[in-house]
């Protein structure tokens, strides 16, 4: 990636125009540190962006108080993008980054929302859920809006309701700035989609696992020969890619000591010059500190480390893990509230590890969950493999699973 590609510290560092002083706005005061930004269209995107998938909460509700530093600390340091959809946090993350973000000028911040596919049964619902949408965020335009989560079993809805046609009608009328879409699917569908509708950006799961274990390499070539930018959902796999496994970890650690775990996986992303923005679900200011720190004290992928990529891939897949990213659209449908990404985590950590308790924790840690929410409470109704845009076979997993924790349990009696 050429450095000139990127402008750091410019006046763009808020959203590419002056703060509004006064009208009751909060101002926003500029740290001395900005994060990388990177073109795209006639403005500049940071290029880390706040995904409001997995936000700061506290006993069951999200932790408005802690949302609330994450923005300030996000918008003084110039990462200003703020990435909501209908269904995160059980549908309360659109009221609920909506009630932060009222209190600055609208022109500082990048607001990105989805229409649900899944919900959109005729043209007339585009237009019921995007207004739905623009009064629970508290805004009068969406500066990035998708068609969300196109996938085998949303593609139909996308396509018989004209979705496209119906959100260009919208952008005409000036209430969204870059029409896209976000995607769950197989190279051949992408292809189709892609060239479909003359579209601004596209939405993709890319990370170094998911580049070597599945298809996220093709699935980037294909945006790329298209020209349409891409936004970068999951870099870490769902926090995968941040709680490696020992082995994995050890490798890191010392071909690239100068990385935390996050910082790599951020950083391998960003070298795919396509890339405009990276979403990463920080769910506390912690989180997003360090994250931050990443594209304020930016260094670019060198060759060596984009292998390293390829061998901590190889490293994780070797080790039995499930490639389950915690997107909970499994449990959306589940009939029996199974814990499913509580019980593949578990099992990954357990697979990964070589820690002496590993045993006994992963069995500690399983018999905590609620005994209806354990993997023998499955029915094998297949609904969660429908709607797993991993296209994982979860029931047939789910037996590995409560097979692996009764063989563990018998070796420790």
């Amino acid at each position: 990636m050429k450095r000139r590609e990127f402008i750091i510290n410019s006046a763009l560092a808020v959203g590419g125009t002056a703060l509004l002083a006064g009208c009751g706005k909060k101002d926003v005061k500029k740290a001395k540190g900005q994060v990388v930004r990177r073109k795209f269209d006639n403005t500049t995107m940071p290029l880390i962006a706040l995904g409001c998938m997995r936000l700061p909460m506290r006993d069951g509700k999200i932790d408005m108080v802690e949302l609330d530093k994450m923005v300030e600390y996000a918008m003084a340091h110039g990462a200003n993008y703020f990435d909501t959809a209908y269904m995160y946090v059980d549908g309360k993350s659109e009221n609920a980054i909506g009630e932060v973000l009222k209190k600055y000028p609208r022109e500082s911040f990048i607001l990105t929302d989805k229409n649900p596919a899944y919900l959109v049964n005729s043209p007339s619902d585009v237009h019921k859920l995007f207004n739905e949408q623009l009064k629970k965020c508290q805004v009068e335009y969406f500066d990035n809006y998708m068609v969300h989560n196109i996938n085998k079993n949303t593609i139909r809805n996308y396509r018989d309701n004209d979705m496209y046609g119906e959100l260009l009608k919208l952008k005409k009328e000036g209430k969204i700035k870059h029409l896209g879409f976000s995607f769950h699917g197989d190279p051949k569908m992408l292809r189709e989609v892609i060239s479909e509708h003359k579209w601004d950006f596209c939405q993709l799961q890319l990370n170094y696992l998911d580049w070597e274990v599945v298809n996220a390499d093709e699935l980037y070539q294909i945006a790329d020969d298209a020209g349409v930018p891409v936004i970068v959902m999951e870099p870490l796999r769902g926090g995968v890619l941040c709680n490696l496994p020992e082995k994995a970890a050890n490798h890191l650690k010392e071909k690239c000591p100068n990385d935390t775990q996050a910082s790599f996986g951020l950083r391998w992303i960003a070298g795919k010059e396509r890339v405009f923005t990276i979403l990463s679900g920080m769910s506390n200011l912690q989180q997003l500190k360090e994250n931050v720190d990443t594209f304020v004290n930016y260094r670019e992928i060198t060759p060596e480390e984009e292998k390293v990529g390829q061998e901590l891939a190889h490293i994780i897949q070797s080790g039995g893990a499930i490639s389950c990213t915690a997107c909970r659209y499994c449990m959306e449908v589940c009939p029996r509230g199974i814990n499913i990404p509580a019980i593949f985590g578990l099992y990954n950590m357990y697979k990964g590890s070589t820690a002496a308790n590993a045993a006994f924790m992963f069995v500690y840690n399983y018999n905590a969950l609620k005994e209806e929410q354990r993997a023998d409470k499955c029915i094998e109704c297949g609904l969660c493999v429908k709607n797993c845009p991993q296209d994982l076979q979860i029931p047939k997993l789910l037996k590995e699973v409560d097979k692996t924790v009764k063989e563990v349990e018998k070796g420790m009696a």
